[in-house]
Protein backbone atom coordinates (compact mmCIF):
# COMPACT_ATOMS: atom_id res chain seq x y z
CA UNK A 1 0.00 0.00 0.00
CA UNK A 2 1.11 3.57 -0.96
CA UNK A 3 1.06 5.99 1.96
CA UNK A 4 1.25 9.70 1.07
CA UNK A 5 4.63 11.30 1.37
CA UNK A 6 4.91 14.01 3.95
CA UNK A 7 7.74 16.68 4.34
CA UNK A 8 8.47 17.97 7.78
CA UNK A 9 10.99 20.80 8.18
CA UNK A 10 12.03 21.33 11.78
CA UNK A 11 12.25 25.24 12.48
CA UNK A 12 12.78 25.06 16.40
CA UNK A 13 10.26 25.51 19.26
CA UNK A 14 8.69 23.62 21.56
CA UNK A 15 6.36 20.99 19.07
CA UNK A 16 10.23 19.60 17.91
CA UNK A 17 11.58 19.61 21.59
CA UNK A 18 12.28 16.53 23.47
CA UNK A 19 13.12 16.61 27.78
CA UNK A 20 16.46 15.19 28.27
CA UNK A 21 15.24 12.85 31.70
CA UNK A 22 18.82 13.00 32.76
CA UNK A 23 19.64 16.64 32.23
CA UNK A 24 16.24 17.92 32.68
CA UNK A 25 17.11 20.47 29.83
CA UNK A 26 14.80 20.82 26.48
CA UNK A 27 16.95 19.55 23.35
CA UNK A 28 15.76 19.35 19.63
CA UNK A 29 14.62 16.17 18.33
CA UNK A 30 17.55 14.87 16.22
CA UNK A 31 15.61 12.68 13.75
CA UNK A 32 12.14 11.38 13.21
CA UNK A 33 12.27 8.64 15.56
CA UNK A 34 12.56 10.71 18.18
CA UNK A 35 9.16 11.81 17.30
CA UNK A 36 7.64 8.82 16.01
CA UNK A 37 8.39 6.96 19.58
CA UNK A 38 5.53 9.41 21.10
CA UNK A 39 2.98 8.41 17.55
CA UNK A 40 4.51 5.30 16.42
CA UNK A 41 0.54 4.77 14.63
CA UNK A 42 1.27 7.97 12.67
CA UNK A 43 3.55 5.54 10.36
CA UNK A 44 0.48 3.58 9.63
CA UNK A 45 -1.42 5.96 7.11
CA UNK A 46 1.26 8.19 5.96
CA UNK A 47 5.25 7.87 5.26
CA UNK A 48 6.99 10.81 6.46
CA UNK A 49 10.65 12.23 5.77
CA UNK A 50 11.67 14.76 8.38
CA UNK A 51 14.48 17.30 8.03
CA UNK A 52 16.25 19.30 11.14
CA UNK A 53 16.72 22.66 9.58
CA UNK A 54 17.24 25.11 12.19
CA UNK A 55 17.02 24.93 15.63
CA UNK A 56 15.61 28.28 16.56
CA UNK A 57 13.88 30.08 19.79
CA UNK A 58 10.99 31.82 17.03
CA UNK A 59 11.64 35.28 18.48
CA UNK A 60 14.76 34.76 16.64
CA UNK A 61 13.33 33.84 13.48
CA UNK A 62 13.44 36.38 10.32
CA UNK A 63 13.53 37.25 6.42
CA UNK A 64 16.64 34.83 5.88
CA UNK A 65 14.96 31.96 7.66
CA UNK A 66 11.68 32.41 5.59
CA UNK A 67 13.58 32.15 2.79
CA UNK A 68 15.41 29.21 3.88
CA UNK A 69 12.03 27.48 4.07
CA UNK A 70 10.84 28.14 1.29
CA UNK A 71 13.18 27.45 -0.90
CA UNK A 72 13.41 23.91 0.78
CA UNK A 73 9.26 23.55 -0.10
CA UNK A 74 10.57 24.53 -3.85
CA UNK A 75 13.54 21.81 -4.05
CA UNK A 76 10.95 19.03 -2.76
CA UNK A 77 7.93 20.47 -3.91
CA UNK A 78 7.77 17.37 -6.98
CA UNK A 79 8.92 14.54 -4.29
CA UNK A 80 6.16 14.95 -1.87
CA UNK A 81 2.41 15.42 -1.65
CA UNK A 82 2.33 18.13 1.21
CA UNK A 83 4.94 19.66 3.69
CA UNK A 84 4.52 20.43 7.32
CA UNK A 85 7.08 23.36 9.29
CA UNK A 86 7.11 22.76 13.01
CA UNK A 87 8.16 25.65 14.60
CA UNK A 88 8.01 28.32 18.18
CA UNK A 89 4.35 29.92 18.19
CA UNK A 90 5.01 33.46 18.86
CA UNK A 91 6.31 34.24 14.99
CA UNK A 92 4.79 31.28 13.21
CA UNK A 93 1.91 33.86 12.00
CA UNK A 94 4.70 35.90 10.53
CA UNK A 95 6.31 32.53 8.68
CA UNK A 96 2.77 31.62 7.54
CA UNK A 97 2.26 34.43 6.06
CA UNK A 98 5.61 35.39 4.49
CA UNK A 99 5.26 32.00 3.04
CA UNK A 100 2.05 32.40 1.29
CA UNK A 101 3.79 35.21 -1.17
CA UNK A 102 7.10 33.00 -1.38
CA UNK A 103 5.05 29.85 -2.30
CA UNK A 104 2.07 30.85 -4.70
CA UNK A 105 -0.58 28.79 -6.38
CA UNK A 106 0.38 25.44 -5.32
CA UNK A 107 -1.32 22.61 -5.58
CA UNK A 108 -0.37 20.58 -2.35
CA UNK A 109 -0.25 22.01 1.14
CA UNK A 110 1.81 23.39 3.16
CA UNK A 111 0.90 23.45 6.95
CA UNK A 112 2.62 25.48 10.10
CA UNK A 113 2.27 24.01 13.20
CA UNK A 114 4.07 24.50 16.82
CA UNK A 115 3.22 23.79 20.58
CA UNK A 116 3.07 24.92 24.57
CA UNK A 117 4.36 21.68 25.64
CA UNK A 118 7.39 18.99 24.50
CA UNK A 119 6.22 15.95 22.79
CA UNK A 120 7.09 13.93 25.75
CA UNK A 121 5.56 15.64 28.84
CA UNK A 122 2.16 14.84 30.67
CA UNK A 123 -0.21 16.83 28.79
CA UNK A 124 1.31 18.12 25.86
CA UNK A 125 -0.44 19.48 22.76
CA UNK A 126 2.13 18.65 20.67
CA UNK A 127 1.60 15.35 20.11
CA UNK A 128 -1.85 16.06 18.41
CA UNK A 129 -0.87 19.34 16.45
CA UNK A 130 1.99 17.61 15.22
CA UNK A 131 -0.47 14.10 13.90
CA UNK A 132 -3.01 16.61 12.57
CA UNK A 133 -1.24 18.61 10.76
CA UNK A 134 0.83 15.81 8.85
CA UNK A 135 -2.32 14.62 8.00
CA UNK A 136 -3.72 18.02 7.08
CA UNK A 137 -0.61 17.81 4.64
CA UNK A 138 -2.51 14.33 2.96
CA UNK A 139 -5.84 16.08 2.37
CA UNK A 140 -7.64 17.93 -0.24
CA UNK A 141 -5.96 21.28 0.64
CA UNK A 142 -3.68 23.24 -1.59
CA UNK A 143 -2.37 26.32 0.20
CA UNK A 144 -0.57 27.41 3.06
CA UNK A 145 -2.41 27.04 6.45
CA UNK A 146 -2.03 27.13 9.91
CA UNK A 147 -3.25 23.89 12.13
CA UNK A 148 -3.17 24.11 16.03
CA UNK A 149 -5.78 22.71 18.63
CA UNK A 150 -9.00 22.27 16.44
CA UNK A 151 -8.42 24.85 13.97
CA UNK A 152 -7.18 25.01 10.35
CA UNK A 153 -6.24 28.62 9.26
CA UNK A 154 -5.13 30.27 6.14
CA UNK A 155 -1.93 30.86 7.32
CA UNK A 156 -2.39 34.16 6.12
CA UNK A 157 -5.17 35.34 7.57
CA UNK A 158 -3.77 33.76 11.33
CA UNK A 159 -2.66 35.97 14.50
CA UNK A 160 -1.55 34.76 17.98
CA UNK A 161 -3.49 36.37 20.12
CA UNK A 162 -3.19 34.35 23.46
CA UNK A 163 -1.08 31.10 25.16
CA UNK A 164 -4.32 28.99 25.85
CA UNK A 165 -3.21 25.41 25.55
CA UNK A 166 -5.41 24.41 22.82
CA UNK A 167 -6.65 28.01 21.75
CA UNK A 168 -3.80 30.39 20.34
CA UNK A 169 -4.52 31.32 17.29
CA UNK A 170 -7.35 32.79 15.64
CA UNK A 171 -8.92 34.05 12.15
CA UNK A 172 -10.20 37.56 12.94
CA UNK A 173 -11.12 38.48 9.42
CA UNK A 174 -11.43 35.43 7.06
CA UNK A 175 -13.56 32.62 8.04
CA UNK A 176 -11.78 28.99 9.39
CA UNK A 177 -10.80 26.52 5.98
CA UNK A 178 -11.49 23.96 8.77
CA UNK A 179 -11.94 22.58 11.89
CA UNK A 180 -10.92 19.24 13.87
CA UNK A 181 -13.24 17.15 14.41
CA UNK A 182 -14.63 13.61 13.90
CA UNK A 183 -14.15 13.78 10.91
CA UNK A 184 -12.37 16.36 9.86
CA UNK A 185 -14.12 19.60 8.43
CA UNK A 186 -13.08 21.37 5.33
CA UNK A 187 -15.13 24.37 4.16
CA UNK A 188 -15.44 24.46 0.44
CA UNK A 189 -13.82 28.58 0.01
CA UNK A 190 -10.14 26.38 0.62
CA UNK A 191 -7.94 26.11 -2.00
CA UNK A 192 -8.37 22.56 -2.73
CA UNK A 193 -5.75 20.58 -4.61
CA UNK A 194 -5.70 20.61 -8.86
CA UNK A 195 -3.06 20.89 -11.13
CA UNK A 196 -1.50 24.48 -10.95
CA UNK A 197 1.94 26.00 -12.25
CA UNK A 198 3.28 26.65 -8.80
CA UNK A 199 5.24 30.53 -8.38
CA UNK A 200 8.27 30.51 -6.32
CA UNK A 201 9.43 33.94 -5.05
CA UNK A 202 11.22 33.44 -1.91
CA UNK A 203 12.70 36.83 -1.25
CA UNK A 204 12.00 39.65 1.57
CA UNK A 205 13.31 43.11 2.74
CA UNK A 206 13.94 43.82 5.79
CA UNK A 207 14.35 47.54 5.56
CA UNK A 208 10.61 48.14 6.63
CA UNK A 209 9.48 49.70 9.89
CA UNK A 210 6.31 49.38 12.08
CA UNK A 211 4.92 52.73 14.10
CA UNK A 212 2.26 52.38 16.25
CA UNK A 213 0.77 55.91 16.85
CA UNK A 214 0.45 57.26 20.55
CA UNK A 215 -1.69 60.07 21.49
CA UNK A 216 0.28 62.91 20.96
CA UNK A 217 2.93 61.66 18.66
CA UNK A 218 5.66 64.38 17.76
CA UNK A 219 6.32 64.27 14.08
CA UNK A 220 10.31 64.16 14.98
CA UNK A 221 9.92 60.70 15.65
CA UNK A 222 8.47 59.80 13.58
CA UNK A 223 11.28 61.28 11.00
CA UNK A 224 13.66 59.99 12.80
CA UNK A 225 12.54 56.06 12.35
CA UNK A 226 12.25 56.53 8.47
CA UNK A 227 15.22 58.53 7.86
CA UNK A 228 17.37 55.15 9.63
CA UNK A 229 17.59 53.66 6.10
CA UNK A 230 13.89 52.34 5.64
CA UNK A 231 12.69 51.46 2.42
CA UNK A 232 9.11 51.19 3.85
CA UNK A 233 6.48 51.95 6.67
CA UNK A 234 3.98 50.57 8.39
CA UNK A 235 1.81 52.87 10.15
CA UNK A 236 -0.61 51.42 12.78
CA UNK A 237 -2.89 54.28 13.01
CA UNK A 238 -6.51 54.87 15.44
CA UNK A 239 -9.19 52.98 14.67
CA UNK A 240 -10.00 52.47 10.68
CA UNK A 241 -6.75 54.47 9.82
CA UNK A 242 -6.79 57.73 11.27
CA UNK A 243 -3.97 59.94 11.91
CA UNK A 244 -3.30 63.22 13.72
CA UNK A 245 -2.96 65.96 11.93
CA UNK A 246 0.56 67.45 13.00
CA UNK A 247 1.91 64.02 11.25
CA UNK A 248 0.68 64.61 7.98
CA UNK A 249 3.11 66.68 6.22
CA UNK A 250 6.05 64.25 7.49
CA UNK A 251 4.23 61.32 5.72
CA UNK A 252 3.98 63.52 2.83
CA UNK A 253 7.40 64.24 2.50
CA UNK A 254 8.02 60.25 3.17
CA UNK A 255 6.09 59.01 0.38
CA UNK A 256 7.63 62.23 -1.73
CA UNK A 257 11.15 60.44 -1.40
CA UNK A 258 9.57 57.04 -2.52
CA UNK A 259 9.13 55.46 0.33
CA UNK A 260 5.68 53.34 0.54
CA UNK A 261 3.55 54.37 3.37
CA UNK A 262 0.88 51.58 4.43
CA UNK A 263 -1.62 52.28 7.14
CA UNK A 264 -3.26 49.60 9.44
CA UNK A 265 -5.52 49.43 12.01
CA UNK A 266 -5.22 48.27 15.24
CA UNK A 267 -8.92 46.78 15.30
CA UNK A 268 -8.56 43.00 14.89
CA UNK A 269 -11.68 42.26 13.97
CA UNK A 270 -12.15 45.79 11.71
CA UNK A 271 -10.30 47.11 8.51
CA UNK A 272 -9.11 50.48 7.41
CA UNK A 273 -11.35 52.92 5.60
CA UNK A 274 -9.60 55.91 5.45
CA UNK A 275 -12.73 57.82 3.63
CA UNK A 276 -14.77 57.77 7.11
CA UNK A 277 -13.22 60.67 8.88
CA UNK A 278 -11.03 63.84 7.79
CA UNK A 279 -8.22 62.41 9.74
CA UNK A 280 -8.30 59.35 7.69
CA UNK A 281 -8.88 61.26 4.40
CA UNK A 282 -6.14 63.56 4.67
CA UNK A 283 -3.53 60.89 4.84
CA UNK A 284 -5.12 59.02 1.63
CA UNK A 285 -4.87 62.45 0.04
CA UNK A 286 -0.98 62.21 0.49
CA UNK A 287 -0.60 58.60 -0.80
CA UNK A 288 -0.68 56.47 1.88
CA UNK A 289 -1.97 52.72 1.31
CA UNK A 290 -4.16 50.71 2.85
CA UNK A 291 -3.58 47.90 4.38
CA UNK A 292 -7.80 46.72 3.85
CA UNK A 293 -8.59 43.78 5.76
CA UNK A 294 -5.14 42.05 6.38
CA UNK A 295 -3.71 41.09 9.22
CA UNK A 296 -0.30 42.96 10.78
CA UNK A 297 1.86 39.89 9.95
CA UNK A 298 0.07 39.53 6.00
CA UNK A 299 0.64 43.51 6.09
CA UNK A 300 4.33 43.11 7.00
CA UNK A 301 5.00 40.32 5.07
CA UNK A 302 3.56 41.16 2.11
CA UNK A 303 5.14 44.91 2.00
CA UNK A 304 8.89 42.93 3.11
CA UNK A 305 7.88 41.25 -0.27
CA UNK A 306 7.04 43.46 -2.41
CA UNK A 307 10.48 45.51 -1.18
CA UNK A 308 12.66 42.79 -2.56
CA UNK A 309 11.24 43.03 -6.07
CA UNK A 310 11.08 46.60 -6.42
CA UNK A 311 10.97 50.06 -4.68
CA UNK A 312 8.66 51.96 -7.20
CA UNK A 313 6.09 53.40 -5.07
CA UNK A 314 3.76 53.16 -7.52
CA UNK A 315 3.92 49.59 -8.57
CA UNK A 316 4.35 48.63 -5.02
CA UNK A 317 0.77 50.46 -4.55
CA UNK A 318 -0.64 48.40 -6.95
CA UNK A 319 0.72 44.98 -5.08
CA UNK A 320 -0.08 45.95 -1.64
CA UNK A 321 -3.88 45.90 -3.43
CA UNK A 322 -3.62 42.83 -5.21
CA UNK A 323 -4.61 39.67 -4.29
CA UNK A 324 -1.78 37.09 -4.23
CA UNK A 325 -2.34 33.82 -1.86
CA UNK A 326 -5.91 35.45 -0.14
CA UNK A 327 -4.62 37.88 2.46
CA UNK A 328 -6.70 40.57 0.72
CA UNK A 329 -10.84 41.14 0.86
CA UNK A 330 -11.13 42.86 -2.64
Amino acid sequence: MTYPHIKVLFAGGTIGMIRNHQSGALEPAHDLGSILQFIPELQTELKIDFENVMNLDSTNMNHHHWETLAKLVQRNYAHFDGFVIAQGTDTLAYTASALSFALQKLSKPVICTGALIPMNELGTDARNNFVYACRMAASDLAEVAIVFGDKIIRGNRATKYKEGLFDVFRSPRFPLLGEIQRPIKLNEWRKKRRKRIPQFLPKFSDKIGVIRLTPGMQPQLLKTMINSGLEGVIIVAFGPGNIPNNLIQTIEETVKSGIPVVVSTPMEEGQTNLKAYEVGYQALKVGVIESCDMTLEACITKLMWCLSQTRDVKKIRNMMNMDYAGEISL
